[in-house]
């Protein structure tokens, strides 16, 4: 499938359940690779963890693990971390990626208190984290505005807002650090 460069096998039943559904469905979100081979998909119904030949290993059904349009892994000390930027509930997310278990949570309400800005609602779209663990979350579907949390979820600052000019973004939709250079580059998707 393709063509040149991109050109991609498909394995056959990759993914599906023994009736031969998929073991997805619906989903607007990332895939991500731990470790150890296991992928990881983001869906309406939550993270779906497969081995690499296609065979669900384990899942994070229903809240909080809903609805996440962003995921990126992240090795903490040995322990490999899901942060997920969730459009729909207005949050970024962090947890387990063993066992499902919430490490962290980046709500308007933590961001309203420190910053200033008088938000009331937020539409997440993209996260990432920089090799300090500093967490960076795009608020791609409403305000445009990029919010920088420290590892512990912290509010440090904010940049953007709405707009075609200079630091402004129509839809910061896509987001990741280059880590080639120092400091890391952030590279956002508009």
């Amino acid at each position: 499938m393709g063509a040149g460069l991109m050109t991609f096998d498909t394995v056959p039943g990759w993914g599906l359940t023994a009736d031969g559904k998929s073991a997805i469905g619906p989903t607007h979100g990332g895939v991500i690779v731990g470790k150890d081979g296991t992928i990881y998909t983001s869906a309406d119904k939550g993270v779906i963890a497969f081995s690499p030949d296609g065979k669900v290993t384990r899942e994070f059904p229903g809240e909080p693990y809903t609805k996440l349009h962003d995921i990126e892994i992240r090795d903490e000390d040995g322990t490999e971390y899901i942060y997920g930027a969730r459009n729909k509930n207005a949050e970024g997310i962090k947890f387990n990626a063993r066992d499902g278990k919430i490490a962290l949570k980046l709500t308007v309400a933590a961001i309203a208190e420190k910053s200033g800005l008088r938000i009331r609602r937020m539409n997440p779209t993209a996260i990432t984290v920089a090799p300090n663990g500093d967490i960076f979350l795009a608020d791609g579907y409403y305000s445009n505005r990029i919010f920088r949390f420290d590892k512990t979820g912290q509010y440090l600052a904010h940049f953007g807002k709405k707009g075609n000019g200079m630091e402004q973004f129509h839809t910061a939709h896509g987001m990741t650090l280059d880590t080639r250079y120092d400091p890391p580059r952030l590279l956002i998707c508009d």
